[in-house]
């Protein structure tokens, strides 16, 4: 919906308010209709809107009646009608329309428990004026994004790092942690960010400042809870009920509305109870390939579902990868601002922008694999359990090694690379091994990578070693959960509605998640996992549930996504960029790594010895982000 920024100080008097409306016109594309500010005697608001619900009248910041409470909001609340029946009830007078006017009097009326009154996605500030005092929201699962940093006697918030950025005199200082772990995980996990003294509110968390002092809590939890004493039928009767109430509430809107289609399970399921739902001729939008490219061409699918549910389909084309993507990269650094190294952002800044120029606001199937084990790797470290208890003599002695001889080749894509993962984590404890198959650089290969700075840098701070994502949750007793919900916590708001969020609001298109509203989430976790992963069969519940939905090869389709043939593109149409930003005298410039273990895996990609895309993929963002934000003194919003 927008886009909020705002600072609080200890002591009146302080504000800078051109400092505020500098961080609000940084994200302006967040938000480009409209702009809007509060100043009070130790606070300032301000906010950016994309106008969708109550066009005419929803202009931020809003207040309650007397004028002592104000807020700011980015994201949409799905249940705020009946939320706004049951307040005027209770004797509140709303001015406006709004979802955004709720939460003032939702304040008023439960004080900080207002967020679990809440469905929807958002980040929002509270300012309450007669106890001085600023609370912080952020929706359960982290679909809107939330940031801030503490200086002196004062904290600054935004919607995007590049916000505080701007604060004066904020040095950029590389967090070496967050380093560590970028080439780890693809992304800088929550509450790091690359940068010394900013961090992110987790999901599901609030922040109150009062007093000078900021206290973060955790306001919902998300447990398993399945008994396993139901049928499959019974879930995924409920899953699909649970799916048709959260997608209709999720087609609120005053403005043009669409959806990205894949092809895949998820994103038709989203269009089909779109098409239920009654909304009418559905705009819906893939990517392909010409012919003649390599690559995996969605299109087919998208198009039998399109057809199917008599769709307004758009097809979108890689033309010409080289250009398309060394034109594209600057502006998706940009919209992170700070280095992002999952390739799957170069479909999606390529669909939102072809969106954008229909529709406002677009559904899509984000979160599917998460709720339902869709992903391969949680079949793989399951695997890897049966394959340990094959004799050592026949394993080390010949499958290990066969497996671990196999060359790189063309036709193999990233599967050789997952084999062998899969050998070398079979023998490791199982939170190992799961990070093992997540993992770009295990910790030895990040030792090769990194300058002995870095590492000298790694050893003073105690952050030698990435943490194991699984110790962020659980242990839990069974395997599959305990993966799942480690990516609940870290996976799914790092790297998907991270990526989701900012490529989106970089053009302007508001994007919803139907399958991660928090009661469809809430269902998924009492679903046993035996009916997620049912022997080959991932995704089993939600497959059962959209049985007369969809047809039978979309339902037994192998996931394909959004993805890019990135190994062969970095050996051909990208390879002297490769080769100019991964140079000697650049990554001298950088100076965070080792110049001649990039160059080798520079060597082995292009000559076929190793697939290095992943990679090479990482440093090639590092390196491009480097040079747009610690060379400069300005952040960017990216306004053409």
């Amino acid at each position: 919906m927008c886009g909020i920024v705002g600072s609080v100080h200890a002591e009146p008097g302080h504000i800078d308010q051109p400092l505020v409306r500098r961080m609000c016109a940084l994200i302006r594309r967040r938000g480009p209709d409209d702009d809007g500010f509060y100043f009070g005697d130790c606070v300032g608001l301000g906010m950016r809107r994309l106008s969708i619900i109550d066009v005419h009248a929803g202009k931020q910041p809003i207040h309650n009646e007397d004028r002592t409470v104000w807020v700011v909001f980015n994201g949409e609340i799905y249940n705020y009608r009946e939320l706004r029946e049951d307040l005027q009830k209770r004797g509140h007078l709303l001015a406006t329309s709004s979802d955004t006017e709720c939460l003032v009097h939702l304040y008023e009326e439960y004080g900080e428990d207002l967020v679990s009154h809440l469905r929807g996605m958002f980040a929002f500030a509270i300012w309450d004026d007669r106890q001085k005092k600023l609370l912080l929201g952020r929706d359960r699962l982290g679909i809107k994004p939330f940031y801030y940093a503490q200086q002196k006697n004062a904290l600054y918030f935004g919607s995007e790092l590049k916000c505080l950025l701007a604060i004066p005199g904020f040095e950029r200082t590389i967090n070496m942690e967050a380093l560590s772990d970028y080439f780890t995980f693809k992304y800088v996990p929550g509450p790091h960010t690359i940068y010394e003294g900013i961090h992110e509110i987790p999901p599901a968390h609030i922040a109150v400042w009062s007093n000078g002092t900021l206290h973060l809590r955790r306001y919902w939890q998300l447990k398993p809870s399945g008994d396993g004493h139901q049928s499959i039928e019974y879930y995924a009767e409920g899953l699909l009920h649970h799916l048709e109430e959260a997608v209709k509430l999720h087609l609120i809107s005053e403005v043009p509305l669409g959806a990205f289609l894949s092809g895949g399970i998820d994103s038709s399921a989203i269009v089909a109870l779109m098409s239920r739902a009654g909304q009418g001729k559905v705009k819906t939008f893939t990517i392909g390939f010409e012919a003649g490219q390599v690559g995996v061409d969605e299109r087919p699918f998208a198009k039998a579902i399109a057809t199917q549910y008599g769709t307004d389909h758009s097809e979108y084309l890689y033309e010409n990868p080289q250009a398309q993507i060394e034109g594209m990269l600057p502006s998706i650094i940009q919209s992170f601002d700070e280095p992002f190294g999952d390739s799957s952002v170069i479909p999606n800044y390529m669909i939102s922008e072809a969106a954008r120029k229909y529709v406002t606001v677009a559904l899509s199937g984000t979160g599917g694999d998460e709720l339902f084990a869709g992903y391969e790797r949680y079949r793989g470290v399951l695997a890897a359990e049966r394959y340990r208890m094959i004799p050592h003599t026949l394993r080390r002695g010949i499958l290990d090694p066969v497996i671990k001889g196999l060359p790189d080749i063309r036709s193999a894509g990233l599967w050789v690379d997952r084999l062998k993962r899969f050998a070398h984590g079979a023998d490791l404890p199982f939170p190992q091994r799961y990070q093992s198959f997540l993992a770009a650089f295990d910790e030895q290969e990040k030792l090769e990578l990194f300058s002995e700075d870095v590492r000298n840098a790694l050893r003073r701070s105690g952050n030698y070693s990435t943490r194991i994502a699984m110790e962020r949750v659980g242990p839990f007793e069974d395997p599959l959960e305990w993966m799942l919900f480690a990516d609940m916590e870290t996976y799914l708001p790092g790297d998907e509605l991270r990526k989701t969020d900012r490529l989106s609001m970089w053009h302007s298109l508001e994007v919803r998640v139907p399958f991660l509203d928090h009661k469809v989430v809430e269902f998924a976790a009492t679903i046993p996992s035996k009916y997620k992963i049912n022997g080959m069969t991932k995704k089993y519940v939600l497959v059962k549930a959209l049985e007369g939905l969809l047809p039978q090869n979309i339902l037994a389709r192998r996931k394909q996504g959004f993805s890019i043939p990135l190994s062969d593109w970095l050996r051909g149409p990208l390879r002297e960029m490769v080769r100019d930003h991964l140079s000697s005298e650049s990554l001298k410039r950088v100076g965070l790594f080792n110049i001649r273990a990039v160059e080798n895996l520079v060597h082995e990609h292009e000559q076929h010895i190793r697939n290095h895309e992943t990679k090479l993929w990482l440093i090639l963002n590092l390196v491009l982000w480097y040079g747009l934000y610690m060379n400069q003194s300005t952040p960017s919003s990216g306004k053409s």
